[in-house]
This record gives C-alpha cells, structure tokens and sequence, in this order.
C-alpha cells in the first residue's frame, strides 16, 4: 500500500506540491485573522471589528468633551447676564438664578453619567473580545 502511494506521489509530484500549498493557505485564509497595530495603543495589535470598537469610543469621548465645552461657556454665559443685569442696576432675581444654576448642573450630571456609561461599556467590550 505504501509503495503504491509512493509511486502515485513520484508520478504526480507537482500535483501533490499544489495540494499541500492550497491545503495551507486554505488554513491560514479561514483561520487567521487580519491584525493591524491599534493607533490607540501602538502596543496592541487589533481585529476589524475592535478596531471599530476603538474608534467609536474616541469619537463617543470627543462628543462627551464638546458637549464639556458647550456646558462650560453656558454657564460662562450665565454668569456674565447676571452680572450685567447687576450693573443695570437691576435687582437679580434669586430664584431664576438659582434654577438657572441648578439646570447646568444637571446637565453637567447628566454629561458625567454618559461618560461613565461609555467607560464601563468600553471596559465590558474590552473584556469579552
């Protein structure tokens, strides 16, 4: 039997040599997965998908520091009107102010619990892939 493979080989040796090659690279095509080095961290190599991952969380963050700025020059802005209506000669009144006061800082809250939101998201994908 083994001869007979033997001779079937030497007969067929370039066949046999196109087998084995298609052989392996159907491995490592259906096998492995494309990597590339993550631009987050130069020390991690990443799959399509974390990388995709990776990415939607920079943006998410740079969202979050926009919406940071937009709630740091409201409140900028509050307080420049109040000091204007004070330079008027105005009286302020203290329950606007202080509702006015209260509504950024809920929206500072609610800015904060969305970044932690993303954070512990990003830390529970981190851990299943």
């Amino acid at each position: 039997m083994i001869e007979k493979i033997k001779t079937m080989l030497r007969h067929n040796q370039f066949l046999t040599l196109a087998l084995v090659i298609a052989l392996c690279m159907g491995v490592w095509l259906i096998g492995c997965e494309s990597k590339v080095q993550s631009p987050f961290d130069p020390e991690r190599t990443v799959t399509r998908e974390q990388l995709n991952i990776s990415v939607d969380t920079y943006l998410a963050d740079i969202e979050l520091a926009y919406k940071d700025l937009d709630k740091q020059d409201l409140f900028k802005q509050e307080l420049f009107n109040i000091g204007v209506v004070i330079v008027k000669g105005g009286t302020v009144d203290p329950l606007g102010a202080g509702v006015t006061l209260l509504s950024i800082l809920g929206i500072g809250a609610i800015a904060d619990n969305r970044k932690k939101d993303s954070v512990i998201k990003t830390m529970q994908n981190e851990r299943t892939t």
